[in-house]
């Protein structure tokens, strides 16, 4: 299966979330969901989010969507009396472009919040953290970012990583700046074939992949983001939608299901946030 890494990423810089709260109760919960229904139907929202990003978001063996936000996204729908409309894209910017026009709901798909996109976007309650290493090939002898100066590093455009090897490339000579590029085939097949020299990617998608030893690479250096997760949706979107969504968050974090869904997925608990 493809699992291709997508532009975790979203991520430098993480501050924090405009976390709207809301109260619960049965007696409210009820009335959300019919609030959220219309004409007997319930209220549909679309996801959009990329179909090979594992274990995030993906397509299993038998062709159907999994993974740990995708069974978030739909334990939030139960519980807020939405129905999900699932939309597949690998271009975060044109996810970001439909969620603008109004295409899209919301994202799914590690994206993280910063003080830039929430000018832009209103975030829903955080629900996980993570952090961002460089891959690279057992026998690189890179210890940490420095150590790929002058060489390739894989990334997705219209992310915060790119933002973050802009910044980072500013002040070095031209023969040092990283080289960032992309790819349409497997991120992980084509860095053990040599066609460049790293990649950024989760801790935890890290040791998804690396459990399944199908390639031989290693994380070095201190994590270059600290990222911080929550579903962005725009300014105008509708605030019951939102509070539906914070809700459920709350209440999973609270009962375990967060917790339970992480360690299904990533085999560690990174739903306890602490910043």
């Amino acid at each position: 299966m493809r699992k291709k890494l997508i532009g975790m990423l979203l991520c430098i810089s993480m501050s924090a979330a405009l976390v709207m709260g809301c109260s619960s109760g049965s007696a409210g919960e009820t009335k959300e969901k019919e609030d959220n229904a219309e004409d007997g139907e319930k209220k549909e929202i679309t996801v959009v989010g990329n179909g090979s990003f594992y274990p995030i978001i993906y397509t299993d063996d038998n062709g159907d969507l999994t993974g740990f936000e995708h069974d978030l996204i739909e334990e939030i729908a139960k519980r807020s009396g939405l129905k999900v409309k699932w939309e597949l894209s690998d271009d975060y910017s044109a996810m970001f472009s439909g969620l603008d026009s109004g295409k899209y709901d919301t994202i799914a798909g590690q994206v993280s919040v910063t003080e830039e996109r929430e000018k832009t976007y209103t975030f829903t309650e955080k629900y996980a953290a993570n952090k961002i290493r460089m891959a690279v090939r057992d026998d690189d002898k890179a210890e940490s970012v420095d150590g790929l100066q002058g060489r390739k590093v894989c990334i997705e455009f219209g992310t915060v990583l790119e933002t973050f090897f802009n910044d980072y490339n500013a002040d070095l000579p031209d023969d040092k700046k990283i080289e960032l590029v992309v790819t349409s085939g497997n991120i992980y097949d084509e860095l053990a074939v040599g066609h460049y020299d790293a990649f950024p990617i989760t801790e935890l998608s890290f040791d998804s992949i690396n459990e399944k030893g199908e390639y031989n690479f290693k994380l070095v250096g201190d994590p270059i983001i600290i990222d911080y997760q929550a579903f962005p949706f725009s300014k105008d979107a509708k605030p019951d939608v939102i509070e539906s969504f914070n809700t459920a968050i709350k209440e999973m974090r609270e009962d375990g299901t967060l917790a339970k869904l992480s360690e299904q997925y990533y085999h560690r608990d990174v739903t306890d946030i602490a910043e």
